[in-house]
């Protein structure tokens, strides 16, 4: 089976679960979004839940999957099989002993980290100051049932390393679907026992304690559900042992302490993204942004992350060989096959976001102007920045650059936090605008940069591919502004229709476009022969 062949049914494999688990973790959203709404308790779940994610990434999270694949492939590729899994067992150990420790420090100081957030929201009266009490006041009481979160995410990223050395894809691209059933479930449940919660009819109570704990027990699942591929990988050479001289782990060691570097850059732009956010006040800030970060993530996580999935191992191989040639070719395929659907993705999120968020969020009414799809277009439009910026930086992983990856994730930080203070203290808009401008600046230094190294990116950014989804892209912006502006449609049936009429218009006039393109570039090459 040739490479590109192979490539294309990892990619399909790896898309199917992704889009799979994203989709039922849209699911999750929208279920979310009607059980607590765009509310105090919303905000409070919202941040409690954010918060493992962001301590994970700090600990392990960020250094795992920026150094694990590349390390692993190199001691299999130097050591052999008997010596490089005595160097990866080390690795793991030394990791797992990191996420019980990290997991009781976060359980301990959580009361600490939710003030944190906190702190920027002022409470000009007694009410809404006994509101700001009680909500931080839940939301510790979640986080702390959250907290085992943080050690299974690590188990679950431990187990996608070994089996991605493996070539094997599929599973860790699935289980997410576990997780999000459980979630929704124990939503549906709290919905029953509560119909209409709110943060002092919950506070206290066991029906909050069942919440927490629903959500940590999917993401344990998750990883429990992982088990039978993990048993068919041949991995019966990893023991429990620790050797701090073992050259994986002073691999791991050098490139993660750049990693961490990077790791907490993020963490800190995001927590002022989240604190900011929170200071706004109002409906549930917090929750529209984290609602219209994952309607956002959607197209991104079924194609770009299914593509880098696959070629992760590649990249590490190449670079590994020092076949530069090979990976720049490789890199720019990658580069390719995410913009053409990245590109109209990004059009359809930006014009239809209202719609969009008023369907699934809102009761199918958008007779006025919703957060979430504030937040939704603007996001999406610093989408094709985001992706370039993701691709560069995974590229950089795989060659071991980890301070090239440390000057460029700061830059993006520094630019976020910058652009927060400047645009975003008392406007949601000039928040999200924040995270995209910095997206798109970091995204052409980040070019720049790896054309440093010899890898050109120009025949990825640029090719015939690329520039026929962008002009597909445009007519279909018109066709889809024109249809949605021919009526006024904004609740029930009327908006679904509404709509879906607008995005048919966009999909019609992507697809002629594209026809139209492909046969006048298959006519010229035609003609070019017979010259």
């Amino acid at each position: 089976m040739s490479t590109a062949t192979t490539h294309g049914s990892r990619v399909l494999s790896i898309a199917g679960g992704t889009l799979a688990s994203r989709l039922t973790g849209l699911v999750r959203v929208l279920v979310l979004a009607w059980v607590l709404g765009f509310t105090p308790l919303a905000d409070a779940f919202n941040l409690a839940n954010t918060v493992p994610n962001m301590l994970f990434d700090l600990v392990l999270g960020g250094v795992a999957s920026a150094t694990f694949i590349p390390v692993f492939v190199e001691r299999l590729a130097l050591d052999g099989e008997r010596r490089a899994w005595r160097s990866i067992s080390s690795v793991i150990t030394g990791a797992l002993m990191v996420l019980a420790v990290a997991s009781v420090v976060a359980w301990v100081a959580a009361p600490y980290i939710v003030h944190g957030f906190t702190w920027l929201q002022h409470s000009p009266t007694t009410a809404s100051s006994t509101i700001l009490t009680r909500q931080r006041a839940v939301a510790t009481e979640l986080l702390r049932w959250f907290v085992p979160q943080i050690f299974f995410y690590g188990l679950i990223g431990i187990a996608t390393a070994l089996l991605n050395v493996r070539h094997r894809f599929g599973a860790a691209a699935w289980v997410p679907v576990v997780n999000n059933v459980v979630c929704i479930a124990v939503l549906i449940w709290f919905h029953l026992v509560d119909p209409s919660p709110t943060i002092s009819s919950v506070q206290g109570t066991r029906h909050l304690l069942y919440l927490g704990l629903g959500t940590s027990l999917g993401v344990a699942l998750q990883f429990m559900f992982l088990l039978p591929s993990l048993a068919r990988s041949d991995l019966w050479r990893l023991t429990a042992r620790f050797n701090p001289r073992d050259p994986a782990v002073k691999a791991v060691t050098r490139l993660g302490s750049w990693t961490l570097l990077v790791v907490l850059a993020n963490q800190a732009s995001l927590y002022v993204v989240l604190a900011f956010a929170f200071g706004i006040g109002g409906s549930g800030p917090v929750s529209a942004y984290t609602y219209g970060w994952s309607f956002m993530q959607m197209p991104y996580a079924v194609v770009v992350v299914s593509v880098l999935s696959a070629l992760t191992p590649q990249l590490a191989r190449l670079a590994t060989a020092a076949d530069y040639a090979g990976f720049a070719e490789r890199l720019r395929f990658g580069l390719r096959q995410s913009l053409v659907i990245i590109l109209p993705c990004t059009v359809v999120l930006v014009i239809l976001a209202q719609p969009l968020v008023a369907i699934l969020l809102n009761h199918v009414n958008a007779s006025r102007r919703l957060s979430a799809g504030v937040v939704l277009a603007i996001l999406a439009a610093g989408l094709p920045g985001f992706t370039i910026f993701q691709l560069v930086i995974r590229g950089l992983q795989a060659m071991q650059r980890a301070r090239s990856v440390f000057g460029l994730y700061a830059l993006q930080n520094a630019l976020t936090i910058a652009l927060c203070v400047v645009l975003g203290r008392h406007s949601l808009a000039g928040l999200t605008a924040s995270v995209s401008l910095a997206y798109a600046g970091a995204a052409v230094v980040a070019v720049l940069t790896i054309a440093r190294l010899h890898v050109s990116l120009r025949g990825g950014l640029w090719s015939v591919h690329v520039r026929r989804s962008m002009v597909a892209s445009g007519f279909a912006t018109v066709a889809m502004a024109a249809s949605y502006a021919a009526s006024s449609w904004n609740r029930g049936a009327g908006l679904v229709a509404h709509f879906t009429s607008a995005l048919g218009a966009g999909v019609v006039a992507y697809a002629v476009v594209v026809m139209v393109l492909a046969r006048r570039a298959a006519r010229g090459r035609r003609n070019g022969a017979r010259l």
